[in-house]
């Protein structure tokens, strides 16, 4: 768990400002003892790890000084639990900064309401912001797993699923747009916009930030991460790579020069993608025969990753051309195309120029229908 902490913590940004003294107040109303709190974030390199003991009534007290405001975990240990007991510790998300965090809970840090300072003030109005859609997600979810065997449902939740994910992202949006100087507002821009996606939006939403944010260590990252991403917009042409069929021949993206091919990347383990496949295979079939046909990409890796993968080949019924270094996530293609997300799709002209992304179902459809 403490590997799993370096990495997140290391993924979240901070602001460069004068040392912050922070108190921590917290009360959990009910407790079984001994209950221990533990504070645990990242500096300059180094994970640091301050505690104290949950009083009788309850109640916490923790006070630290920090280079600068920074997102934090507080997680609770109850009944003798230490630090690393489980995999998936009670614990809430919090900004040190100057002045007093307040922590309450009726039982679980999971149910607690943090506020005190500005930041946390700030991180709580999102909670509550989107706190309707993780309910409707969890919903979603059972709804989908109860539905398994009816693919005709299951498209019909996925439709529902990706258009409360649309509505999502806008209330997403309006927040950071309301939050021009909060370090949550480029928290949640780095975590929910990502450039390779919706590159608009991202850039908008980065230059409405304030100087001060945008000058930042992780701000300038993001703006990076912006310039990148615009080689691989709509007009431009797609990067050429080779990899491995399932036969295990070499196979380059720039073979399919001459036709309009749509550079799909998935994996056998991917729900979203399983889904879409029957979408894909209808446009293959539709239009195989005029210039067109599909790249598929795999994501694949680890133990049995090629035969998982061969096995999801057969059963989704994809026909075209397969490629892979089964390598996951460390795969050359998948850093080449600054994939983040799985679907994930290119559709290229016959020069290999990029002329849509990430299209699926009936959108994939009418702009098949359109070109050809």
């Amino acid at each position: 768990m403490k590997k799993a902490m370096i990495t997140l913590l290391a993924a979240l940004p901070f602001a460069a400002a004068a040392q912050q003294q922070y108190t921590i107040n917290g009360t959990v109303t009910k407790v079984k003892f001994p209950a221990t709190v533990y504070v645990v974030y990242q500096e300059k390199g180094k994970m640091n790890f301050d505690s104290t003991v949950v009083a009788p009534n309850g109640k916490f007290t923790i006070k630290g000084t920090v280079s600068n405001p920074m997102k934090a975990f507080v997680m609770l240990g109850q009944n003798g639990e230490k630090l690393n007991s489980r995999p998936n510790p009670d614990q809430v998300g919090i900004y040190l900064e100057n002045g007093t965090i307040e922590i309450s809970s009726p039982d679980s840090l999971f149910r607690a309401n943090v506020g005190g300072t500005q930041l946390n003030k700030d991180q709580q109005e999102m909670i509550t912001l989107l706190a309707p859609f993780k309910k409707t997600e969890t919903q979603l979810n059972a709804d989908f797993k109860k539905a398994e065997g009816n693919a005709g449902e299951q498209a019909q939740l996925q439709q529902v699923f990706e258009s409360m994910a649309m509505a999502k992202l806008q209330i997403q949006a309006g927040f950071i747009e309301n939050h021009k100087n909060s370090l949550v507002s480029l928290n949640l821009l780095r975590a929910a916009f990502n450039p390779d996606q919706y590159l608009e939006k991202s850039t908008e939403l980065f230059n409405g930030l304030s100087p001060e944010l945008q000058a930042t260590t992780f701000g300038r990252a993001y703006a990076e991460k912006l310039e990148k991403a615009k080689g691989l917009t709509v007009g431009n042409m797609a990067p050429d790579f080779t990899l491995k069929n399932t036969k295990n021949q070499d196979v380059s993206l720039n073979s399919f020069k001459g036709k309009y091919v749509l550079v799909d990347f998935w994996a056998s383990w991917c729900g979203p993608c399983r889904r879409e496949n029957p979408n894909v295979v209808k446009a293959f079939e539709k239009y195989k025969a005029k210039n067109f046909t599909v790249l598929g990409v795999s994501l694949d890796g680890g133990e049995n990753a090629k035969q998982k993968w061969m096995e999801a080949i057969a059963k989704d019924k994809l026909t075209w051309e397969q490629v892979s270094d089964l390598q996951g996530w460390e795969s050359y293609a998948v850093k080449l195309f600054h994939i983040t997300a799985v679907p994930a799709n290119f559709l290229l002209d016959p020069t290999g120029k990029i002329i849509g992304r990430d299209l699926r179902g009936e959108e994939l459809e009418a702009k098949l229908s359109a070109i050809l």
